[in-house]
C-alpha cells in the first residue's frame, strides 16, 4: 500500500513509495560532506530484515529532443551483466523507466528499476530502485512494485535555479565568506564538511554531453586534485584567486582512448588558518570562458 507523499530533491520531485518509508541520508564519513537535499535524496523501506532503497539524483543534465533517444544513448554505455538486459516500465508522464532481467544478486544492492524524469524545465532527474539481496527472490513481484512505485513520481514545483546570478559560499558559522558571479546556465549548492564548506557550480549539459563543473572550498586542510594524475600530464602558470598572487595548476590526462577532459585548480591562505581552494574540470574546450568567468569573479564577501 502507498505512504504518505514524500519529496524529492528539495521538491523537484514527488513519490508515493510503500507506507512506512523514510528519508534517510547515507552517512557522512569524517573527511567528507553531507549530501545535499538539493542533489540526492535517499529512501529506505524496511521490512521483515529486507530492504527497498530509492535513490533520487540531480543530473543536472537536459534533453530537449526526444527523451528515449537521449536516455538510450546514456544506458548504452553503462556495461550490464553478461545475459542481462533491460526491460521497458510503462509509466506516465515525461519518464523513461525500464527494470533488469534477471536481476544481479550478487550485488549488495541489488538494482530492480532505473527511470529518468524530465522536468519542466527539460532538465533531468534520476530515479533508481534497490533491494537487499534477499528481497531478490520475486522478480515479477518486484517488477510490479517498481511500476507502482514509479508511477506515483510525478514534477515538483521547484525548478533548477539555472538563471545567471551572484551565489554565496556560507561558513560554518552562518556567515556568508565568499561570493561568484555564475552565468547563465550554471547551478550552485553548497556542501558542509566538519570542518569544512564547499560551494559546488554545475553547468547544465544535455544528458548525452560533456560534464562540466566548479568547486569551492574554504577550510583548513584542502586536498589537491593534481597529485593523483602524472606529471607528465601536469602544468603550472601564474594567475590570481581572490586577487592573491597564485599558480594556477592545469592537468590534461593523457588515458588511451579516454575522452578529453582539462582540471585546473588554485590555492590560497585566506587567514585564520583557512585556505580557499577553487577547482574546475570540464569534457569540452567551448566552456573554458565560462569557467574563466565563474572563478575570475570569486570575491570575499
Amino acid at each position: 500500500m502507498a505512504g504518505p507523499v514524500l519529496s524529492l530533491l528539495d521538491g523537484r520531485l514527488s513519490v508515493a513509495p510503500p507506507d512506512g518509508a523514510r528519508v534517510e541520508a547515507r552517512p557522512q564519513s569524517l573527511m567528507g560532506v553531507a549530501t545535499s537535499a538539493r542533489t540526492e535524496t535517499r529512501v529506505v523501506y524496511d521490512l521483515d530484515g529486507e530492504r527497498l532503497v530509492l535513490l533520487a539524483t540531480e543530473l543536472f543534465r537536459t534533453v530537449a529532443g526526444d527523451l528515449g533517444t537521449a536516455v538510450g544513448t546514456v544506458v548504452a554505455a553503462e556495461p550490464l551483466p553478461a545475459g542481462q538486459r533491460l526491460v521497458p516500465i510503462p509509466v506516465p508522464g515525461d519518464v523513461v523507466a525500464h527494470g533488469y532481467r534477471p536481476l544481479d544478486t550478487t550485488r549488495q544492492a541489488v538494482p530492480i528499476a532505473d527511470a529518468f524524469v524530465r522536468t519542466g524545465d527539460t532538465s533531468v532527474v534520476r530515479v533508481q530502485l534497490f533491494v537487499s539481496p534477499n528481497a531478490a527472490d520475486d522478480p515479477d513481484g518486484l517488477a510490479e512494485l517498481a511500476t507502482r512505485i514509479l508511477s506515483t513520481v510525478t514534477p515538483g514545483g521547484r525548478g533548477t535555479d539555472w538563471a545567471a546570478g551572484t551565489r554565496t559560499l556560507v561558513g560554518l558559522d552562518g556567515q556568508a565568506v565568499l561570493t561568484v558571479d555564475a552565468p547563465a546556465g550554471w547551478v550552485a549548492y553548497q556542501e558542509l564538511g566538519l570542518s569544512f564548506v564547499v560551494l559546488r557550480l554545475r553547468r547544465l549539459t544535455p544528458l548525452d554531453g560533456p560534464y562540466v563543473a566548479a568547486s569551492v572550498y574554504r577550510g583548513s586542510a584542502p586536498s589537491l586534485a593534481h597529485t593523483a594524475f602524472p606529471q607528465d600530464s601536469v602544468t603550472r602558470g601564474g594567475g590570481r584567486l581572490l586577487g592573491l598572487p597564485t599558480d594556477w595548476v592545469h592537468v590534461f590526462p593523457k588515458e588511451a582512448g579516454a575522452p578529453p577532459r582539462h582540471l585546473r585548480e588554485a590555492l590560497v591562505e585566506d587567514g585564520g588558518g583557512q585556505y580557499v581552494h577553487a577547482l574546475a574540470e570540464t569534457g569540452d574546450a567551448a566552456y573554458e570562458h565560462e569557467i574563466d568567468t565563474l572563478l575570475g569573479s570569486l570575491r570575499r564577501c
